[in-house]
């Protein structure tokens, strides 16, 4: 029966690839077919480990204090409190797991520690307190200094894709929003939850770096983020960002909007800290800017290992920078990604007017698509947390709406094991459309 529903599985995605290469432009793609690559019941989210890298944590259900408790909040509103009262409990008594059961919750800065686990059931909504200002962020892992690693977390969302639960990221005011902060945190997973974002400023789930003093600072080890979706993703972030991180796969995730996977040193370029083996398999971007970015800023990052990219309606399905160093930059030479980075299995189903654009990034677009994105009227998404004009023109990051250019992007000079042209797949509109937009020579 199981082989059944696969077979069906790849007859529709057949059905749809097919159809887009028959040249229909659809601007009303449904995108179930390819939001389905995050059922967990069709593409499971075990092994949590691939080449070295994700979760690899311990069953707290041996514990000689295991306990497992419902969560029954007693007051209304804002349950915070209550809900990281019960998880420092749980977690000096030995760890625990605790059930949330379907209802709605408001949140802020839930704090997970060591040895807890996370049942989220079917039905349950997840929203951010909008009260106070600042960074906002629903679930906290490791981010606080002077803290000592928190390991072994599991944080787990039951159900479908229709009725799993939603962690839910309402636009307040421009400042970050993320669904999950992850900093100096080990044997984490997270798995099977909707993200239902609307452009807001910060990408969803993020890996940054925590302080030890001025020169270093302690990062996320063995994580995995797997079956989790994402609506709504704003053109300069979106679902998954590692700023650092080491040993952690993204698999089985999808974006609409922004981009899946952000892969870069950022946060990290001030310690001369950045990534290494982080592992993306089954990844999809729709309508967004890319499936997978990466930006190596001034840091000499390890290895990217990329099997299973899809773009269906976004610009680009890999978007390759080069390093640059900043003012903070701690090393002040050029960053990379190892050598021995590989990327197979890249896909785009290009389309004309459903692709979002960094409006800096126009430079690159063909004269042959230029017209696509209605130069010198460009279409912006004003609602997006990036958009901005500045003296008539639109800001750098201001997101801009029109056609699919290329499955991959790359003005790197450092060297990686790209797929070649016979091994990348471009269908939809393809006219004029590239398979590997170069823009050096390395």
């Amino acid at each position: 029966m199981k082989d059944r529903i696969v077979l069906n599985v790849v007859l529709i995605l057949g059905f749809c690839v097919n159809l887009f290469a028959q040249g229909s432009e659809n601007s009303t793609i449904n995108p179930q077919s390819f939001v389905e690559k995050t059922n967990i019941n069709l593409y499971p989210s075990t092994p949590y480990q691939m080449e070295g890298a994700g979760y690899n944590g311990v069953d707290v259900t041996t514990f000689k204090r295991y306990k497992e408790v419902v969560f029954m909040p007693k007051g209304v509103g804002n349950v915070t409190d209550e809900l990281n009262t019960l998880i420092d409990k749980l977690s000096k008594a030995g760890g625990g797991k605790i059930i949330i059961s379907k209802g709605n919750y408001i949140i802020k800065e839930v704090v997970l520690k060591s040895n807890i686990q996370i049942i989220i059931e079917t039905g349950v909504n997840i929203v951010m307190d909008n009260g106070k200002s600042g960074k906002q962020m629903l679930f906290e892992i490791g981010t606080e200094e002077n803290m000592s690693c928190v390991e072994n977390v599991r944080l787990i969302g039951l159900g479908s894709p229709e009725n799993r639960p939603k962690l839910i990221l309402n636009k307040y005011v421009n400042t970050f929003y993320r669904a999950i902060d992850l900093g100096y945190a080990k044997n984490v997973l997270i798995e099977n939850f909707t993200v239902v974002d609307h452009l807001t400023k910060g990408a969803a789930i993020a890996f940054n770096p925590v302080k030890i003093n001025a020169n270093s600072a302690n990062i996320p080890e063995n994580i995995t983020v797997s079956n989790v979706s994402l609506t709504g993703g704003s053109i300069g972030y979106g679902l998954v960002q590692t700023n650092v991180g080491e040993n952690i796969l993204l698999k089985n995730l999808y974006c609409q909007g922004g981009m899946t996977c952000r892969i870069e040193s950022h946060t990290g370029r001030r310690y001369d800290v950045g990534v290494d083996n982080i592992v993306i398999k089954n990844v999809v971007s729709q309508n967004g800017k890319a499936a997978v970015l990466l930006q190596p800023h001034s840091v000499e990052n390890g290895r990217i290992l990329v099997d299973g990219a899809t773009s269906v309606g976004s610009t680009w399905t890999l978007f390759i920078k080069e390093g640059f160093v900043s003012k903070e930059s701690k090393r002040k030479v050029k960053g990379s990604f190892a050598a021995s980075s590989t990327f197979k299995n890249i896909t785009l189903i290009s389309t004309d007017s459903t692709a979002t654009l960094s409006y800096k990034n126009f430079k690159y677009v063909p004269d042959s698509l230029k017209g696509f994105y209605k130069n010198p009227d460009f279409k912006p998404v004003k609602n997006d947390a990036n958009y901005q004009v500045e003296n008539g023109e639109f800001s750098a990051e201001s997101a801009v709406v029109g056609a699919s250019i290329a499955a991959i992007f790359i003005d790197a000079t450092y060297p990686l094991n790209l797929p070649t042209e016979t091994e990348i797949i471009l269908t939809g509109k393809i006219a004029n459309r590239l398979k590997i937009l170069k823009t050096t020579k390395y």
